[in-house]
This record gives structure tokens, C-alpha cells and sequence, in this order.
């Protein structure tokens, strides 16, 4: 399975914005998006909490605001119309497992810093469905636009996905898990899934010997 580089990227940048700029902040879901890094950069920050409890907090952070189902259904696309009810909960509860496993990671890189400004650009699909961006400047100088697509449920901006220079997260999923799927199946691709996680679970716990 290909390496998910992209989303490393962007959970790194997102979650490490130790420099985050509140131009513009006119909209809800900009103002969301503040305090999100806020948040989140306490809990890292935070010297009174063991690794696994910063994980812990995170991960409660990650499911108000990331709708895992359907980032999964999205990034499976077409296929998820066939899935079975049961095969639709594993989908979902594998991908997560492995985004929370990248989220995390990438939010204790406490070491990393980049500059992070949130950009007066909103897009409005419609009076429910919004894209917020943000500019991010890496530690070469390089600049990259990343959209955040949301949904407003009950108050709540909830995430769906996340492009990073026109470039959509769920896209370069879906790519491969068609491929995955069209090849072995569904068991089999969410076997892969769970593989993946297995063994950076592993290899986190190698490191630490």
C-alpha cells in the first residue's frame, strides 16, 4: 500500500501552526478553526501529560470535529454503495484507527514549527457547507493553500476533507483504495488497512525498547 504521505503533511502543518495569525477571522468556521489549533496546542504543550494521554485528549479532540464516516465513504467511493452494513463499520473503524495514529503523531512532533495564516478566502457551497483556508509556509519557505471542507452539524463544523494545493485528501485515497478493492476485495483491502496500523504500532513500540 502506498505511503500516505499527503496526509502527514497536512496533519503536521495543521497541528504544529505555532504561529497562527487571526486576520480575517470573520466566519464561524474560521473562528473554529482558531480555536481548534488553540486546543490542540495546549494539549502538546502540556509537560503535565504523558504521551499516551496526550493521544487520549487528541483523539477526543479528532472526533468532535473529524466525520470519519464520511471521509471513509468518500474516499471509498463508488464501492461503499455495495458494502455491507458490517464491512462499512470495519471500513470506517480501520481508516480511523490509522487517521487517528497519523493525527496524533503528527501533533506530538512538538520540535516542528511552521507559520500558518488563516486566509480571509471562504467558499460557500451553500448556507450548510463551507471551505476555510490557510496559508502555510514550511521550514524551506515554501507556501502551500490548504482548504478545509466542513459541514455545519448542530453547531459544529465538522471536517470532510482537506485539500492542499487544489490537491483532495480523499482523492488520493480513493485512488488507492479502488485499486485495493478492485484486486483483492473488501475484507482483504480492510486487512491492509489494519496491517498498515499493526505494524507503525510496532515499529512505536521497537522504538521506545
Amino acid at each position: 500500500m502506498k505511503k500516505y504521505w499527503l496526509f502527514y503533511v497536512i496533519a503536521w502543518f495543521w497541528l504544529q501552526s505555532a504561529m497562527v495569525y487571526a486576520q480575517g477571522l470573520t466566519h464561524p468556521a474560521q473562528q473554529q478553526l482558531q480555536e481548534n489549533v488553540d486546543t490542540i496546542l495546549a494539549v502538546t504543550h502540556n509537560t503535565g501529560l504523558t504521551e499516551s494521554q496526550k493521544v487520549a485528549q487528541i483523539t477526543t479532540y479528532a472526533d468532535q470535529y473529524l466525520d470519519y464516516e464520511r471521509i471513509t465513504a468518500l474516499a471509498v467511493g463508488l464501492p461503499w454503495r455495495q458494502f455491507t452494513p458490517q464491512q462499512k463499520l470495519d471500513f470506517t473503524a480501520a481508516f480511523k484507527a490509522m487517521v487517528i495514529r497519523v493525527y496524533a503523531h503528527s501533533a506530538l512532533m512538538g520540535a516542528a514549527k511552521a507559520k500558518v495564516t488563516v486566509l480571509p478566502k471562504v467558499i460557500e457551497h451553500n448556507p450548510r457547507q463551507i471551505e476555510v483556508f490557510t496559508d502555510i509556509i514550511g521550514r524551506n519557505g515554501k507556501h502551500f493553500e490548504v482548504g478545509y471542507q466542513m459541514y455545519l452539524n448542530k453547531g459544529v463544523y465538522r471536517i470532510y476533507n482537506i485539500r492542499v494545493n487544489g490537491t483532495s485528501l480523499i482523492t488520493i485515497y480513493r485512488n488507492q483504495f479502488n485499486q485495493l478493492i478492485k484486486q483483492e476485495g473488501v475484507e482483504a483491502t480492510i486487512d491492509v488497512i489494519r496491517d498498515v496500523n499493526n505494524q507503525n504500532e510496532l515499529k512505536k513500540v521497537d522504538s521506545l525498547k
